[in-house]
């Protein structure tokens, strides 16, 4: 294996402060999909927009394909795409389950 500085990424998204615990495409739209962190927070991306500029909202650098960001669990463990309704997640985490459809996907 190379070292670090002779690795290139296709694509870095900065967002979650702890680890992923939870990644899964959408079933239907290949370019969106989510992930949810030790953070507790669940995060929606879409790789199909092509702007590299950071969108700037109340003094924090937000990346573009960034379209939704839901709070209120705990220890996050797993999301999923729910398979017959568009854009329903379900999240389960220590405190309880979500289940909440977002206006962007």
């Amino acid at each position: 294996m190379g070292s670090q500085k002779n690795r290139s990424h296709a694509a870095l998204f900065k967002h979650h402060t702890g680890p992923i615990t939870s990644v899964e495409w959408h079933p239907s739209d290949s370019s969106v999909f989510g992930a949810s962190g030790e953070d507790n927070q669940v995060s929606l991306w879409d790789l199909g927009v092509e702007s590299s500029e950071p969108l700037i909202i109340n003094d924090t650098e937000v990346p573009p394909q960034l379209l939704f960001i839901h709070q209120g669990q705990e220890e996050i463990k797993e999301l999923h795409w729910h398979p017959h309704i568009p854009g329903v997640l379900i999240t389960t985490s220590l405190d309880n389950f979500n289940i909440f459809k977002t206006i962007s996907v």
